[in-house]
């Protein structure tokens, strides 16, 4: 958190000022007014400024103080929220809620639903890419869960030295294996493909990613399928690929 100390002739122009130049909204707004601007005597003796102090607050203080004020209007309980940011993602953790629960919902679907929210809110901040809500240690627990299922092909990589392409995942699930592989020094990953396409390939820290993508099989003719009937809703909307606008045909005189 950072003090600026703004000094003006109004107080209300000195914080409208300050709002706009930092884009504050009512709900993160905090100042303490020094003093109120005085004419002194006659207008020209003991004329003073008026002097707001204004609290601007980091990324993650902005997001938290959201989190807190979100789950008061909802009347969820909890007794702190802990905000800690890695490079450009924020991560919350609601602590201690006795309405954990609520919170998190069946399957999690209360806490995506709010995540979602908070980052809507927060997607136009510069230095943000991803907001996380946890309570609970819910989402560990997924991502261990998620895990066990790669366990064995992991260590499969550092045993025999090979490279292994898993198949497509979501963002989130892409997520979590390259998190986990960081913290194993001997291998890295590799992202390849589009869209849903999207594969994580697992490999030896020190082989060159340009061999491993040489060694990628090509597309099955279903994959194939797939892709091209999204190049086709991405140019013709709203149509079958069947009604795909045809070339007009040459006029076969003027070729004779």
């Amino acid at each position: 958190m950072k003090q600026l100390d703004i000094k003006g002739t109004n107080t209300n122009a000195i914080i409208s000022s300050f709002r706009k130049e930092h884009h504050i909204k009512d709900w993160e707004l905090q100042y303490d007014i020094i003093s109120e601007a005085s004419n002194g005597l006659f207008g020209i003796f003991g004329k003073k400024q008026a002097h707001v102090r204004f609290k601007l607050l980091s990324t993650e203080e902005r997001i938290k103080l959201f989190v807190e004020q979100l789950l008061k209007h909802m009347d969820i309980r909890f007794d702190k929220i802990e905000a800690r940011k890695e490079q450009k993602t924020v991560f919350i953790t609601i602590g201690k809620s006795s309405d954990a629960g609520f919170l998190i919902g069946k399957n999690g679907s209360m806490l995506e639903q709010l995540q979602y929210l908070v980052n809507r809110v927060f997607e136009n901040v510069r230095d943000l890419e991803r907001i996380y809500l946890d309570t609970e240690e819910y989402r560990q627990r997924q991502e261990q869960t998620f895990l066990r299922n790669y366990i064995a092909l992991i260590n499969k990589v550092k045993a025999t030295g090979k490279p292994v392409t898993l198949e497509p995942m979501q963002g989130i699930e892409r997520r979590i294996i390259h998190k986990y592989v960081e913290g194993e020094k001997d291998l890295k990953t590799l992202t390849i493909g589009e869209g849903d396409n999207k594969r994580i390939v697992i490999m030896p820290a020190n082989q060159k990613e340009q061999d491993v993508l040489k060694k990628q099989p090509e597309l099955t003719p279903t994959q194939r399928a797939e892709r091209s009937y999204k190049r086709h809703n991405s140019a013709h909307p709203n149509t079958r690929p069947s009604q795909r606008p045809r070339r007009p045909e040459r006029d076969k005189t003027r070729s004779q």
